[in-house]
């Protein structure tokens, strides 16, 4: 994936965002790996990648990203990286950051950003037999990109009823 002399350069290490995969970096893949070597990964839920159990305390989910890019680290025996995050990806890849700055490089994130407060009326745009069913995927997949999965090709509109206040900030990325 990489040209071989510049395997002794710091790598990219490319973060996807949320409800991404690796895929999200293919038109990068080829320019950015002529300077040194790259990877990209997905995420535990995304992708390809396994689909554990996330605690409901929503540090504590951080947490286990953060942890689980480190172990990644650990596992490939990289000892620097410039780590290359977008959207969600660029908030992990932050967190990841400020727990382990001797291991960053770098750090680039494109468009960065958080989750919002759920709207105070986020529980009634939802109709109830829509409710029943998400928390019975939930209560066995422990995921709500399960539930959207399960959806098949009704998720995207789930998510655009569900989460109505995100299709309004990001308008020109919904149909």
């Amino acid at each position: 994936m990489f040209h071989s002399r510049y395997s002794t350069r710091t790598p990219f290490v490319f973060v996807h965002g949320f409800g991404a995969g690796v895929g999200l970096w293919a038109l990068n893949i080829d320019s950015a790996c002529k300077q040194r070597p790259l990877y990209a990964f997905d995420l535990l839920g995304f992708g390809r990648s396994s689909r554990p159990t996330f605690p409901k305390n929503p540090a504590a989910v951080e947490d286990q990203f953060v942890y689980s890019i480190e172990r990644w680290r650990e596992e490939l025996k990289l000892d620097k990286m410039i780590l290359v995050g977008h959207s969600f990806g660029g908030y992990l890849v932050s967190s990841y950051a400020l727990k382990y700055p001797d291991r960053v490089k770098k750090l680039v994130l494109v468009d960065p950003w958080g989750f919002p407060e759920k709207p105070s009326n986020f529980e009634s745009r939802i109709p109830l037999i829509v409710r029943i069913i998400a928390n019975i995927v939930l209560s066995t997949t422990g995921t709500m990109l399960a539930v959207l999965r399960a959806a098949g090709p009704y998720g995207p509109d789930l998510l655009k009823k569900a989460r109505a206040d995100l299709q309004e900030k990001y308008s020109d990325l919904f149909d």
